[in-house]
């Protein structure tokens, strides 16, 4: 209709902030929009305010576009929000709620002391022996009468006991933990350590009566059960300290360095991972990486970030991330090692800070936590952070940690179906679906690997496909391995960790024609969703790094249940466990003994 009336010029003025900051507008949408001014006899438009705000903000969109500039109206909006928020995302390494390990001489004496609330978990026996000796200590007697007649079931059960603490009322919670576990399962079933305490234990005494072999997985269980980020007005996180002690065996100090090593990481991993996009984008989340390595011996960094990732050939991960606010960046973290010339080992995450689909557009619910679509980032970084505290790899050999984060937003710039982007690995990719973004930035990241850094090792981790919860369930990742060694190895390190794995299927021969393309070298997703997606979407990644002349060894780990899903909404910090698990030497008694130190 503007094509016929033809108005004469229009003094706009500017929109008003909230306007903007809701406006991811494309170009046909500004031409719809245009579409709906109410044209007068006189030729000239009619606009209320709100009319006029929306034309104004697609009107200067496409000014600016043929200008030949970018203009992008939801950051002329938000960027003084942007600049206050980003400072948040460092609360994520210092959380308000804190989690402390006793050593091994602080008995149960020193927890009946503490005065505060206890918690006493662990399977019959030893979670009897445990009530007795407390029993005594605070003289309830009833304590061990009531952990006699708890009945675990198959997820755990629980009784209540109050006691007197001076002029304070305070209880002991018995958890008793389910006796069965079968070969894929962790002994001392993690899964039920954490459902049952988790988010009630903050400033409260908790005793594990574990064995020693079960110290790692029941230490790191306890640490997921304090969720580290909160934004309640009405009920403020306050300071609080949760103290943890092992009742029934004696942990070493090697073993309790690397409970509490990971229990910080996977604490940082779960802050981020909750943070809302508002506040974590991919700016926010390289400033929070950066300063949480800054002050770590024999740590340096890189970063690639918006265009020049375009201008250096990263055209998979700069097309995802092109049309946010908030540029894509390549974040490369090495802990130099011994520096003896060894070969490194490189794990890389998917960071998708938040995943609207893109051109294939979610529903509303299914947008729904699409801020957890960089867990896999999270889970190698507080992996990196845990192990690059603890001095590196074991060997000695170099560490890396390539992040690659990006927001898969829409607007007048995103990528679309029919696209053939260029990865880095050389590879052309004709897009079928941008929702399958995570491959994108994943085959870029492992190709950054393969061509800079000499590793024979390379783990990519991501939150990638929704059908990965279909093959292996919500509490064990599926893994892909080039040899039958490594994978025996990452399920060894998953059940002493309490981060489950399963095989999936290493099989390009059968799956890779799922890609095929008839005008580039592949497809990003599958024609046949029903023959073992998972799979298809790692064997995607596989394809770019020996594109690139890779011939090392390489494991794929798709979390995208695991992530979240045991803990409902909030973020597990899954994956960190798994990775300081199979990469240190091993220090978890007999678990961790089945563990080649191969690294």
């Amino acid at each position: 209709s503007l094509r016929s009336h033809r108005p004469a010029p229009l003094s706009l003025v500017a929109p008003p902030p909230f306007v903007l900051s809701r406006a991811r507008v494309s170009g046909p949408v500004s031409r719809l929009a245009a579409g709906l001014v109410d044209i007068t006899a006189g030729g000239r438009p009619k606009l209320g305010g709100l009319a006029a705000s929306a034309l104004a903000a697609c009107l200067a969109i496409t000014a600016a576009r043929t200008r030949g500039r970018h203009y992008c109206s939801r950051a002329a909006s938000i960027c003084s929000l942007r600049a206050m928020v980003s400072s948040r995302a460092h609360s994520a390494l210092v959380p308000l709620s804190k989690l402390a390990f006793r050593g091994p001489g602080e008995g149960l004496e020193a927890v009946a002391k503490a005065g505060k609330s206890i918690w006493i978990v662990g399977k019959k026996e030893q979670l009897c022996d445990a009530a007795r000796q407390l029993a005594a200590s605070l003289n309830v007697p009833l304590l061990a009468k009531q952990a006699e007649a708890l009945s675990a079931g198959y997820a755990g059960a629980k009784a209540e006991a109050p006691w007197l603490d001076g002029d304070e009322l305070r209880k002991v919670t018995l958890v008793a933990l389910p006796e069965a576990a079968g070969r894929l399962v962790t002994p001392c079933r993690p899964d039920a350590i954490a459902k049952q305490l988790h988010d009630k234990v903050a400033g409260h005494e908790v005793i594990l009566a574990v064995g020693a072999d079960d110290v790692l997985a029941a230490g790191l269980a306890v640490a997921r059960c304090l969720p580290p980020y909160m934004a309640k007005a009405e009920k403020p996180q306050e300071e609080s300290l949760c103290n943890v002690s092992f009742h029934g065996c004696t942990p070493t100090e090697d073993v309790l360095k690397a409970v509490r090593l990971g229990s910080e990481s996977i604490r940082v991993a779960q802050g981020l991972v909750d943070r809302p996009p508002n506040v974590l984008d991919p700016t926010s989340m390289k400033s929070c990486v950066l300063e949480a390595v800054k002050d770590i011996p024999g740590v340096t960094s890189k970063c690639i970030e918006g265009e020049a990732l375009n201008e250096q050939g990263y055209g998979l991960l700069y097309a995802t991330g092109k049309c946010a606010v908030s540029p894509p960046v390549l974040i490369v973290l090495t802990h130099a090692g011994a520096g003896d010339g060894q070969k490194g080992v490189a794990l890389v995450g998917k960071g998708i800070t938040f995943d609207t689909g893109g051109a294939a557009l979610k529903s509303r619910d299914g947008m729904i936590g699409m801020k957890r679509d960089m867990g896999g980032a999270a889970g190698t970084f507080g992996a990196f952070l845990a192990l690059a505290k603890a001095g590196g790899l074991p060997s000695g050999g170099p560490l890396h940690c390539v992040l690659c984060v990006a927001e898969n937003a829409i607007g007048d710039k995103m990528f679309l179906q029919d696209d053939i982007l260029t990865g880095y690995s050389g590879l052309t990719v004709e897009i079928n679906n941008t929702d399958a973004e995570g491959r994108l930035v994943l085959a870029d990241g492992v190709s950054h690997v393969a061509k800079h850094l000499d590793c024979d090792l390379i783990v990519d981790m991501a939150t990638l496909t929704g059908a990965q919860g279909i093959s292996t369930g919500v509490h064990h990742g599926l893994i892909l391995a080039t040899d039958e060694d490594l994978e025996k190895e990452v399920v060894a390190a998953g059940k002493a960790s309490g981060d489950m794995v399963h095989p999936g299927l290493f099989a390009p021969e059968l799956l890779m024609q799922e890609f095929d393309s008839d005008f580039a070298d592949m497809r990003n997703s599958v024609k046949n969703r029903g023959n073992a997606q998972s799979s298809c979407a790692g064997l995607f990644i596989h394809k770019h790094l020996s594109h690139c002349g890779y011939q090392g060894r390489w494991v794929h780990v798709d979390m995208a249940s695991p992530a979240h899903e045991p803990l409902g909404n909030f973020a597990t910090g899954w994956g960190v466990g798994l990775l300081t698990t199979l990469l240190r030497a091993p220090t978890n008694g007999a678990a961790a003994a089945k563990l080649p130190n191969k690294i």
